[in-house]
C-alpha cells in the first residue's frame, strides 16, 4: 500500500465561498475525488513537504484559543443550525474559517468524530482545553431537548457577556498598570544610573551631604552592587509564592484574603457572585438538573471559599432543602441573591431573577472597576511625582548648596 501524502488546498463550494483546508490521500486525484464528493470544487492543490510545512508551522500555538473566537465559533455554529444546515456541514465550515491554529486542528478533529457518528457533546468533552464542562453539558442538554440552536445561542451570549465583562476590567486597570510600570522604570534609571554617576561630583564637593542625598546614595549603591541578590530574591519569592498557593491551605489564606482587603476585596466578591449567578441562569433556564447545575456552577468559581459555599449549598438541596436558604445564611455571597433566588422560586421564575442578578453584578463590576481606575490614577500620578522629586532633590540639593557657599 502507498504512503499517504498531505496536500493543502482551496476550494469553492455552491455558494461560492473560498475555503482552504488540508486533506490526506495517495494521490491528487484522490483528494479531487473527495472535495467533489464534499460539493466543492477545487481551485488549487498541492502536496505539503513533510520536511518543512508552513501549515504545520502555524499550528504551533501557545496562546490556546481566546474567548472571543469561541463566542464566534457558537454563534456562528447556531445560526447555521438554525439554517438547516446538519452539524456536519456546518463543522466543515467553520474548521474552514477558523484561524486559530489550535482551534481549527480541534474543529477538524470534532468534524472526524462526529462524522463518524460519535455525539458532538462527547466529542468536545475530549477538548477540556477549549470547551469547558459547563459548555459540553449544556450541548449535551440541548442534543437530549432537540434544542441544540438556541443552547450554543444562549452559550454564544454566555461567552459574550464574559468577554465584554473582561474588556471592560481590563481596559479600566491599563493605565494604572502602565502608570505603575512607567513608575518603577524612572525610579530605577535615576537611581541606578544618573545617581552613580553624581556620586564621585559629589564626593568631590568636600562638604557634608544632606541625609536625603545619603539615604538616595546608599540605595544606588546596594542596587548597583548587589543587583543579581535583588534578583534572586524576587525570583526566588516569586516560586515560593507559587508554591504557597498551591497548596490547599495556601490557597485558602490568599482567597481569604483577596476577598478581605478593602476596595479591592468588594469587587472579587461581585465577580464571584456575578460569575454564580450568570452560569446558574444559563444552566437553570437550559434544563440541566439542579443538582448537576450547582456542581458545574462550583467549578467555575475561583474563589475557595466560594466553592465551598456552592458545594455546601449543593448538600442541603439534596437534603430537601431550597436553594435560597444556605444563601440566606452565606457568610460570602451578599443577602440580596438569597432574597432574589427566593423571590424566583416563589413565582417559577428563577432563570429570570438569576438573570437580572448577573446583570446587575455584572453593573456593579464595571461602575467599581471605571471608579477605582478613577481614583488610581491621580493617587498613582501623585506618588510618581513625589518620588521623582525626592530622587531630584536629593540630586541637585548638594549642587545648590555648593553655589551658594561660592557667592
Amino acid at each position: 500500500m502507498e504512503e499517504k501524502k498531505l496536500f493543502s488546498y482551496i476550494a469553492v463550494n455552491k455558494e461560492g465561498v473560498r475555503l482552504k483546508g488540508t486533506s490526506s490521500a495517495v494521490t491528487k486525484e484522490e483528494v479531487v475525488a473527495q472535495l467533489f464528493q464534499k460539493w466543492l470544487t477545487p481551485v488549487s492543490l498541492d502536496e505539503v513537504s513533510k520536511i518543512f510545512s508552513l501549515e504545520k508551522l502555524k499550528e504551533i500555538n501557545v496562546g490556546g484559543v481566546p474567548l472571543k473566537d469561541k463566542m464566534i465559533f457558537l454563534k456562528q455554529f447556531s445560526i447555521m443550525l438554525n439554517a438547516g444546515l446538519s452539524i456536519t456541514r456546518a463543522l466543515e465550515v467553520l474548521a474552514a474559517q477558523a484561524t486559530n491554529p489550535r482551534f481549527k486542528v480541534v474543529l477538524q478533529e470534532v468534524l472526524k468524530s462526529v462524522s463518524g457518528g460519535v455525539q458532538l457533546s462527547d466529542t468536545l468533552a475530549k477538548y477540556p482545553d477549549v470547551f469547558d464542562n459547563i459548555a459540553v453539558n449544556l450541548i449535551k442538554a440541548g442534543e437530549q431537548s432537540g434544542n441544540l440552536s438556541l443552547i450554543l445561542k444562549k452559550l454564544s451570549k454566555e461567552y459574550e457577556q464574559k468577554n465584554a465583562l473582561k474588556s471592560k476590567v481590563t481596559a479600566a486597570m491599563a493605565y494604572p498598570a502602565v502608570l505603575t510600570v512607567v513608575m518603577i522604570g524612572v525610579v530605577i534609571f535615576l537611581v541606578a544610573i544618573v545617581v552613580p554617576q553624581l556620586q564621585d561630583a559629589f564626593k568631590s564637593f568636600g562638604a557634608e551631604l544632606p541625609l536625603i542625598t545619603k539615604i538616595v546614595i546608599a540605595i544606588s549603591e546596594v542596587i548597583n552592587r548587589f543587583w543579581y541578590l535583588i534578583l534572586l530574591v524576587l525570583v526566588a519569592g516569586t516560586v515560593a509564592f507559587r508554591y504557597f498557593l498551591s497548596t490547599p491551605e495556601g490557597l485558602r489564606v490568599w482567597d481569604k484574603f483577596i476577598i478581605s482587603i478593602p476596595i479591592f476585596g468588594p469587587i472579587f466578591i461581585k465577580i464571584q457572585v456575578a460569575t454564580f449567578s450568570r452560569v446558574l441562569y444559563l444552566l437553570v433556564s437550559s434544563g440541566v438538573p439542579i443538582l448537576q447545575t450547582l456542581e458545574l456552577t462550583e467549578s467555575t468559581l475561583s474563589n475557595i471559599w466560594f466553592k465551598e459555599e456552592v458545594a455546601a449549598m449543593r448538600d442541603q438541596v439534596k437534603r430537601g432543602v431550597s436553594i435560597a436558604v444556605p444563601l440566606l445564611q452565606s457568610n460570602y455571597f451578599p443577602s440580596l441573591v438569597g432574597y432574589m433566588v427566593n423571590v424566583g422560586q416563589e413565582t417559577g421564575q428563577l432563570d429570570v431573577v438569576l438573570r437580572k442578578v448577573a446583570k446587575y453584578y455584572d453593573l456593579e463590576i464595571k461602575t467599581a472597576t471605571s471608579t477605582l481606575s478613577s481614583l488610581l490614577e491621580p493617587i498613582l500620578l501623585v506618588v510618581m511625582g513625589g518620588v521623582v522629586a525626592v530622587i531630584v532633590a536629593a540630586i541637585y540639593y548638594p549642587m545648590f548648596q555648593l553655589t551658594q557657599s561660592i557667592k
